[in-house]
C-alpha cells in the first residue's frame, strides 16, 4: 500500500513539476541576450517629434544605458568611435506607441505587441501574474512593453455585466475591502466596471484616495435599483474613461441625435476628462457581423488566445449569425462621436482592448490610431494619442512617449512619414525597448513567438486568479 501511495505521489510531483516547466517556458526569441548593448549610436535618422509636431532629418541619436543621452545633427563631436552604430538610412525614427487599454493572458501577447511598437501598454484587468511578469521585463529578463496594469476589475455583484473575472463587490464595507486588498497585494490603479451602486463607488473612490490609487473605467451606471447618472462620473478623478461606446450608451442611452452627442462632448471636455475610445474593439464587432463570421478567421487572429476564444465562442457565434446592420450605423457614431469630443477639447488616448473580442495585440493599437483619423483626428494629433497623452496620463512624460534627452530609449523605425500614412506603422524596420535594439529579424521572431500562446499557462493564471478574487 505504502508503495502505491508513494507511486502516484510521485507520479503528481512529476506532474506539478512538469506543469511548472511548461508554465515558465516562453519562446526563446523574448528572452533577451543579457550581455547586449544598452549603448547605442543611431545615426542618419530623421527624428519625428510628436509634442513639437517636428520631422528633421539627418539626426544622430546617442543612447546610454537605455537613455536617451543626446541628439545632434549626423557627425556629431565626442561620440565614442567604439559604440555600436546603426544606420537608420534616413528613415523616420520616433517614440515608441503606448495603448491604454489591453488584456494580457499571455507572455506571448507582449511580444505580438512589441513587434508592431507597442513599448508601454496599461493592462486593464490585472491577475496575481501580471505584477511579477512586469517586473521581469523591467529587470531586462523578457521582451516585452513596459506593462503598467491596474488590479482586478472590480463590479457590483450581480450586476447586469458581471463576469467569472470580476472582482464582486456588494456594497460600501466590500469595496473598500477589494481596494485594500488590490493595493497590499501590490496594485496601485483601478478599474471599475459599470454596474457597481452608488455605495460602492462612493467607498472605492474615498478608499482609492486615502491610498494614493489612480482609478479608469466605464462610465458607472450604478444598479437598477438605483441607477446613477453619467454625469456622476465626470467628477470622480478617472485618469480615463473607457470606450465611447459606453460613454454612448450610458451618457445617450444609444440615442445618436448629433445635437445630443455634441452637447454631451462639451460636458465630457468641460469635466476635463480624458477618454480611451478603443473604437478598434466595437469595429471588429461590426465586422463578425458584416462578414457573418468571416473576419474571425483573418490572419491576424492566429496568435489569438484559445481560452479567451472558447469563452467567447458563443458571443461570437450570435454575431456570426446577427443579421442586423445597426452595428455598422453604430460604429460610424462611435466614431463621429470620439471626433465630437476631439472637437470639444477632450483629451483622447489610444486603448484597443487587444486580447478580448477578436483584437490581437499589437495590430489592433496601430488600427486605433488609424480610426481615430477616421474619426477627424490628423495623423499627428492620432499619434500623440498614442505618445505624448497617455505618457502624460501615466504620469510618465519626460520618460515614454518622447525623443529629448532624457526620454527612455523606447523607440520605432518606420519606413516613410507616419503624418502622412500612419498604416507604415504595421511594419515598423526596428524597435528599440530600453536601449535593447531589434532588428526586422528580431521582429518577425517576436511576432512569430506572438502566434504561440500557451493554454496551459492561460488556464493556470485564471484559475490563481478567481483564488485571488474569491
Amino acid at each position: 500500500m505504502l508503495r502505491i501511495l508513494a507511486g502516484g505521489l510521485a507520479v503528481i510531483l512529476a506532474a506539478i513539476a512538469a506543469t511548472a516547466v511548461i508554465i515558465a517556458r516562453v519562446p526563446g526569441a523574448m528572452v533577451p541576450d543579457r550581455n547586449a548593448s544598452r549603448t547605442w549610436l543611431i545615426e542618419h535618422a530623421t527624428l519625428f517629434d510628436p509634442e513639437t509636431g517636428t520631422r528633421q532629418a539627418g539626426r544622430s541619436v546617442l543612447v546610454q544605458d537605455g537613455r536617451i543621452a543626446r541628439i545632434g545633427p549626423d557627425g556629431m563631436s565626442g561620440t565614442d568611435p567604439d559604440i555600436p552604430r546603426i544606420d537608420a538610412q534616413g528613415r523616420t525614427l520616433m517614440p515608441g506607441l503606448i495603448d491604454m487599454h489591453v488584456h494580457v493572458f499571455d507572455e506571448v501577447d507582449l511580444a505580438a505587441g512589441l513587434a508592431r511598437g507597442v513599448t508601454t501598454v496599461r493592462n486593464m484587468g490585472g491577475m496575481p501574474f501580471h505584477l511579477p511578469l512586469a517586473r521581469r521585463i523591467d529587470a531586462g529578463r523578457l521582451y516585452g512593453p513596459r506593462l503598467i496594469t491596474t488590479g482586478a476589475i472590480i463590479n457590483e455583484r450581480g450586476g447586469r455585466n458581471a463576469n467569472l473575472l470580476h472582482e464582486a463587490v456588494s456594497g460600501g464595507g466590500e469595496a473598500r475591502a477589494a481596494v485594500r486588498r488590490q493595493h497590499a497585494a501590490g496594485f496601485r490603479h483601478l478599474k471599475l466596471y459599470s454596474n457597481l451602486s452608488g455605495e460602492s463607488f462612493a467607498a472605492i473612490r474615498e478608499e482609492a484616495a486615502a491610498l494614493g490609487m489612480t482609478m479608469s473605467g466605464h462610465p458607472v451606471e450604478g444598479t437598477e435599483d438605483d441607477p446613477l447618472p453619467f454625469t456622476d462620473t465626470l467628477p470622480a478623478g478617472f485618469d480615463t474613461i473607457e470606450h465611447s461606446e459606453s460613454i454612448v450608451w450610458h451618457g445617450l442611452s444609444d440615442n445618436t441625435d448629433p445635437e445630443s452627442a455634441r452637447a454631451l462632448a462639451q460636458t465630457i471636455a468641460a469635466a476635463g476628462a480624458t477618454v480611451d475610445p478603443t473604437l478598434v474593439v466595437h469595429e471588429n464587432l461590426a465586422r463578425i457581423v458584416e462578414t457573418r463570421g468571416g473576419h474571425l478567421l483573418r490572419p491576424e487572429m492566429d496568435g489569438y488566445n484559445p481560452v479567451v476564444a472558447g469563452f467567447e465562442q458563443d458571443a461570437f457565434d450570435f454575431w456570426s449569425r446577427y443579421v442586423h446592420e445597426d452595428r455598422t450605423r453604430m460604429q460610424a457614431f462611435y466614431e463621429a462621436f470620439t471626433g465630437m469630443m476631439h472637437e470639444a477639447g477632450v483629451r483622447l488616448t489610444v486603448g484597443s482592448d487587444s486580447g478580448i473580442m477578436a483584437s490581437p495585440h499589437g495590430v489592433s493599437t496601430v488600427r486605433e490610431i488609424e480610426l481615430l483619423v477616421r474619426a477627424g483626428l490628423t495623423p499627428l494629433e492620432a499619434i500623440r494619442s498614442a505618445t505624448v497623452h497617455p505618457a502624460d496620463v501615466l504620469g510618465l512624460e519626460g520618460k515614454i512617449g518622447c525623443v529629448a534627452v532624457g526620454c527612455f530609449a523606447d523607440l520605432v523605425l518606420v519606413d516613410g512619414d507616419p503624418l502622412t500614412s500612419p498604416s507604415i506603422l504595421y511594419a515598423p524596420r526596428g524597435v528599440m525597448r530600453d536601449g535593447r535594439w531589434l532588428d526586422r529579424d528580431a521582429l518577425d521572431a517576436l511576432e512569430e513567438a506572438g502566434r504561440q500562446p500557451s493554454a496551459l499557462r492561460t488556464w493556470w493564471r485564471l484559475g490563481r486568479h478567481l483564488l485571488a478574487i474569491r
